[in-house]
């Protein structure tokens, strides 16, 4: 690509086709996401590990993610998001490369350093762009589009591993569609981040981050804390559903398993669908509604004797859950200035990673020593503590908020 061929094309086509690359480049961040569950029985056998070792390498990845979303916010400022999101882009690449080449197991865990940092900077990037620049419909697609690489990474990987082939393939191939959906469409798009960004194609931080973040404010620390108990909630429900089936309404395996993929499946589902109502929901309706039809499919799952209501209930909660991420990042450049922003929406991703980090095996071990029963109230509590803390951001209206379906800012 050549700045002469995006003259040749209108600044609405020329929005399209950003558009366009970012949902590749979001379906290209969730192709790793994934494959480790299904890549690492073949690799602990080659490189000689126990089982839980993927725990570490899990664990390290999210740690090195949520820094990075963390600081994402100071360093959007200095880069503009188009160069950050391709320099990472290529770090992510070169850091899977690494996976499908190394000889050690500790040297998964050198390039688990990098490839998370690089993971964090990019999500936190594209994300404050699509919210900043698009509308809430986009946004919501942005995530369907992250399912839709999370779903094709194990199924690339098992293909991979099925046909013979070693799992350094799969992680080779993911690296190569990394390097070359990532980094190369970056690089060769900056002159379309640009003109979406600054006025006279200078680099966009000029235009759009400028300024300090205001870190103290109550609202602006609202924001994470949501991030950090809806994560823990839509973990949990992923990950604890089965057994609570299991063990609180004597559902078969077999049952359990269908009702776990139906949960999963209906929250990327309605990633898609709610996009087509989103801009006419606007982003604190979305999240209101979310939190709410999520407990009120909690309290479903409470009642005992049914089992295809209680399956329902779970699938209904993923439902639920689907529009609650998208909207929080989309509101973001709505609620604060853009330097706030860019800092929110960092520490919005830093937060939903602690929060996938800690409160999934915190409620295990807890449920464990007790019941699996206590994860529908574990949904209700959360639900109504996220409605409070939403009535603190955005005040007890719950309408739109200053037209937040659409971009907050809208490029010459």
């Amino acid at each position: 690509m050549h700045n002469s061929f995006f003259t040749a094309i209108s600044p609405q086509k020329r929005r399209i086709v950003l558009l366009a690359i970012i949902y590749a480049g979001f379906i290209s961040l969730g192709l790793p996401d994934t494959i480790l569950g299904v890549a690492w029985d073949a690799m602990r056998a080659e490189l000689g590990q126990p089982v839980d070792h993927a725990g570490l390498i899990a664990t390290l990845l999210t740690i090195c993610s949520a820094i990075s979303a963390f600081g994402s916010g100071a360093i959007l400022r200095l880069t503009g998001t188009g160069k950050l999101l391709a320099i990472c882009a290529f770090v992510t690449g070169l850091s899977l490369l690494g996976y499908a080449l190394t000889p050690a197991f500790w040297l998964l865990l050198v390039f688990a350093v990098p490839l998370g940092f690089g993971q964090g900077a990019v999500d936190t990037g594209m994300n404050f762009y699509v919210a900043k620049h698009y509308t809430s419909r986009d946004m919501n697609w942005l995530h369907c589009c992250w399912g839709i690489g999370a779903t094709a990474g194990p199924m690339f990987a098992t293909a991979v591993i099925a046909a013979g082939w070693s799992w350094r393939g799969a992680y080779a191939g993911v690296s190569a569609v990394q390097l070359i959906t990532l980094g190369a469409l970056f690089a060769l798009s900056l002159p379309l981040w640009r003109e979406n960004g600054g006025s006279s194609g200078e680099n966009e931080s000029v235009e759009t981050i400028h300024g300090k973040a205001e870190w103290r404010s109550f609202r602006f620390l609202c924001c994470p804390a949501m991030m950090f108990f809806y994560c823990a909630a839509e973990v949990s429900m992923g990950l604890w559903s089965y057994q609570f089936l299991i063990t609180c309404r004597g559902v078969s395996g077999e049952t359990a398993g269908y009702a776990v993929v139906g949960y999963w499946g209906m929250l990327s589902a309605g990633r898609f669908l709610i996009g087509f109502v989103a801009n006419r929901l606007g982003n604190s309706r979305q999240i209101r509604y979310s939190m709410m039809l999520a407990a009120a499919g909690a309290v479903l799952m409470l009642i005992p004797g049914c089992i295809p209501l209680t399956i329902a209930a779970v699938g209904l909660v993923g439902f639920a859950f689907a529009s609650f991420y998208p909207a929080m990042m989309h509101a973001a450049p709505h609620r604060f200035d853009d330097a706030t922003a860019a800092a929110v929406i960092g520490c919005q991703g830093g937060g939903a990673m602690l929060g996938t980090a800690l409160c999934p095996a915190a409620f295990g071990f807890l449920a464990a020593r007790t019941t699996f029963g206590l994860l529908p109230w574990m949904v209700i509590a959360i639900a109504a503590l996220i409605l409070l803390l939403e009535f603190k951001v955005d005040g007890v209206r719950g309408g739109r908020l200053a037209d937040d379906t659409g971009p907050a800012s809208r490029p010459e």
